[in-house]
């Protein structure tokens, strides 16, 4: 089997299937690698959510490396790839294309030999696998996100993920139009007391049927908290026993983190946007975090997320997977790693982007009890049809900024 092409798809969707989100365009790029044989495999780059415009010419800077080769060598392959970007692909947009390119060799071998992606990481380790909705913002007033909550637990939720910061919806958003999402300014001070506030009526309302986590948005901001502010977050939360507070700090803050975890009444969790077993390293060596978040279509695709996993179990820290920009290959791909992975305690899952998840995933991705069960299709188990890219047809201009 030999390659013959790659090519890039890109897809926008509105995020219409979660109510407490703004009815806004997201978009993602779908890798298409096709062979002589007539089979293809699919992938997901992340980068796509943030530059879909960009992704194209980068993944095009690749066909010379990759075309004439067999894509059941993956690692060969993937390798290749690495090489011939090594001045600029290392991290970032161009490691975040190769992991795209990566998922799509292991959808093929897949097909190839049958068998879904898990099998050919050993086979399955358990039947169903913890699932939280990824809520995004705690809305404000309060009274939305109970809202929030309560819309998923009819789903089938049983954890949730929320955020430090407190917004409200945009006033469009009850019309079905695109608008974004408002923060709610507070004094510090007030704004551990309101934070504080939500999660005591949550577990009012909810009692402990409900796992609860928070995310800070440190990874990716211009003015990171700084690590008294996080402590004060986590002291302030750690009663409402939280399972994780999300990059709370600028990665940049390696110290900060050690010294958070070492404060920190709840977990500290962290790595949706850092590439490779380099960039994790001191993460996971100097012990920074309880749990590790490796995105698939960011950290280098599914063998550098493995090296990523068993690297943190050597030192006893778990890992939740973040698919908070998935909408196809890259959720499935999640979806078989932890599938076939004991250290994997969570896998995310964002509900708002449903629709799109659900006419490219071959196996229905349906919560029940706050798990989800096993993939079945061969490969990665996904779809892309012309008329899959008729009902998504790419908006531009519509990449996520901060």
């Amino acid at each position: 089997m030999k390659i013959t092409a790659i090519r890039t798809h890109l897809l926008t969707t509105n995020w219409v299937d979660d109510p407490s989100f703004p009815n806004s365009p997201h978009s993602t790029a779908i890798i298409r690698l096709e062979t002589d044989t007539g089979l293809d495999g699919l992938g997901e780059c992340t980068w796509g959510y943030f530059a879909p415009d960009a992704v194209p010419a980068m993944v095009a800077y690749y066909e010379p490396v990759l075309l004439g080769r067999d894509p059941l060598q993956i690692t060969e392959v993937t390798r290749a790839l690495l090489d011939d970007s090594v001045w600029w692909a290392r991290s970032g947009a161009g490691r975040s294309v190769i992991s795209g390119i990566e998922l799509a060799l292991w959808d093929l071998k897949g097909k190839a030999l049958g068998v879904p992606v898990y099998q050919l990481l050993g086979g399955k380790v358990r039947d169903r696998i913890p699932v939280y909705a990824s809520g995004g913002p705690t809305l404000w007033p309060v009274e939305d996100t109970l809202r929030k909550i309560e819309f998923y637990a009819k789903q089938g939720y049983r954890a949730a993920k929320l955020s430090t910061g407190l917004y409200r919806l945009p006033p469009a958003a009850s019309t079905g139009h695109a608008g974004r999402l408002q923060p709610v300014p507070f004094p510090f001070a007030e704004k551990l007391t309101v934070l504080e506030g939500v999660f005591a009526r949550l577990r009012r309302e909810f009692g402990s049927a409900m796992d609860l986590a928070i995310d800070g948005h440190q990874g990716g901001v211009p003015n990171p908290i700084p690590v008294s502010e996080a402590v004060a977050i986590a002291e302030t939360l750690a009663p409402h026993r939280l399972r994780f507070y999300e990059e709370p700090l600028a990665y940049t803050n390696l110290d900060g983190y050690c010294e958070l975890r070492a404060r920190s009444p709840i977990p500290i969790a962290g790595g949706e946007s850092l590439c490779g077993l380099d960039q994790f390293h001191p993460l996971i060596t100097r012990q920074a975090v309880h749990v590790i978040q490796p995105d698939l279509g960011f950290v280098g695709g599914l063998h550098e997320t493995l090296r990523v996993i068993h690297h943190a179990e050597a030192f006893n820290l778990s890992t939740a997977i973040h698919t908070g920009a998935s909408m196809g290959p890259s959720l499935a791909a999640s979806w078989h790693l932890a599938a076939a992975s004991h250290s994997v305690d969570w896998l995310e899952h964002v509900l708002a982007a449903k629709s799109i998840q659900d006419a490219i995933l071959l196996d229905p991705f349906r919560v029940t009890d706050g798990t989800v069960g096993l993939p079945s299709a061969p490969g990665l188990g996904v779809k892309l049809t012309p008329e899959i890219l008729a009902r998504f047809s790419f908006n531009r201009n519509s990449g996520e900024r901060t």
